[in-house]
């Protein structure tokens, strides 16, 4: 299941997105800043941007913003944002998400676990799920998400049928 996802070649840090071949995702079962456990699985049907972050990381703060305006734009379509914070605490995680006024979850990967089981290793670093929860798209590095180029694709994506081929 992670084996193709470690197979497939990872573009450069800081490049673009950049499409993958549709693998499974390793999921995660991740405590969100209110102490509830919260699955991937609850994002099931949706376009899902899951972004890997950090506050000390001033990329990952700079792209927030972006991402933020992304999930504005993407409200009314099959689409969720959800951010994991890497390696630190809940309340450095919570000021940081209520310093950039952060409105989608924030998830706690206080140990690096599941930032080391999607292979990411490089902050930040984002993948883009399909509707049937496979990874379509990687961004390693920082990029910025409401470009209209992003946001096309990712309409497009939320547009496709949720399939088992996809």
């Amino acid at each position: 299941m992670l084996s193709a996802l470690w197979l497939a070649p990872l573009p450069a840090p800081g490049s673009d997105l950049s499409e993958l071949p549709a693998a499974l995702s390793p999921g995660f079962s991740l405590p969100d800043l209110a102490g509830r456990q919260r699955s991937l699985n609850e994002f099931k049907g949706k376009v899902v941007l899951v972004t890997f972050w950090a506050s000390w990381c001033s990329p990952c703060i700079k792209e927030m913003p972006s991402i933020q305006r992304l999930a504005a734009t993407m409200a009314d379509l099959h689409f969720a944002v959800v951010s994991v914070n890497v390696g630190e605490g809940k309340r450095r995680a919570q000021a940081a998400a209520g310093r950039l006024g952060i409105e989608f979850p924030v998830l706690l990967d206080k140990d690096s676990t599941a930032f080391k089981d999607w292979g990411a290793d490089v902050l930040p670093t984002a993948y883009v799920l399909g509707r049937s929860g496979r990874i379509r798209y990687i961004a390693r590095g920082p990029i910025e998400w409401d470009r209209v180029d992003i946001v096309e694709t990712l309409k497009q994506l939320a547009a496709e049928q949720r399939t088992g081929r996809e």
